[in-house]
């Protein structure tokens, strides 16, 4: 009856043993598995950082992309003239075509003013065919004048656009690889009658270009 009784007994007395024993492994479980969030929250924090910081480099690399392409500078066309030695070349030998052009014309003037003075002398004594005579020869001297002076004229025009189109050309094409090298976007000519109505000085960049200009035109002038 008393080993019945203890049979009874020790299931009641080993119970709190086996329930203790099944806490500690949960608590031992939970511990685990709180580590493995902690971990996995930290390793997701890691990667939010990363990605929030490489985001702001995209941007910031995106905004130094878009300032960088409109990236502007400028150049006082007066002073580039005065100074870049392919451009005074250039008006001096149009300022020479000049000069021989209005000699040209001169010659026909002073022949005109010649003729006509030779006649207001001899006129009252000239006969009537002697006057017809004169008289068409100053017209056709003054026609040959006008005419002369339109022809001339539209040869000026025509050489003084060939040349200065060169001019250009030679700054266009310095400027090209000038600005790739710079990353400027845009190089504005600025003079007196422009219609910039305000230019920082900082982005005033005619020393410069003048000079590698002219190193430039040096440079081709040996090499012919």
């Amino acid at each position: 009856m008393i080993v019945n009784r203890f049979n009874i007994l020790l299931p009641l007395i080993l119970l709190p043993s086996f329930s203790l024993i099944g806490l500690d492994k949960m608590n031992k479980a939970l511990l685990v598995l709180n580590i493995i969030l902690i971990i996995a929250v930290g390793i997701l924090y890691y990667y939010f950082i990363q990605y929030r910081t490489e985001d702001q480099h995209h941007v910031k690399e995106a905004n130094a992309a878009v300032a960088n392409s409109f990236k502007i500078a400028y150049f006082e066309l007066d002073s580039l003239q005065e100074h870049y030695t392919y451009f005074k070349e250039v008006r001096d030998e149009l300022n020479k075509q000049e000069a021989q052009r209005t000699k040209q014309l001169e010659t026909i003037r002073s022949n005109y003013l010649n003729k006509l003075k030779e006649y207001n002398q001899k006129g009252a004594t000239m006969s009537q065919t002697d006057q017809s005579n004169f008289e068409e020869q100053l017209r056709t001297l003054q026609n040959n004048y006008e005419q002369r002076q339109q022809e001339l004229g539209q040869e000026m025009n025509t050489l003084y656009m060939q040349k200065m189109q060169k001019v250009k050309q030679s700054i266009q094409q310095f400027l090209k690889n000038y600005c790739k090298d710079k990353g400027y976007a845009y190089v504005f000519a600025a003079s007196s009658d422009d219609n910039l109505y305000y230019k920082d000085t900082v982005r005033n960049i005619t020393p410069e270009i003048v000079d590698l200009l002219n190193e430039e035109y040096k440079s081709s002038q040996k090499a012919k």
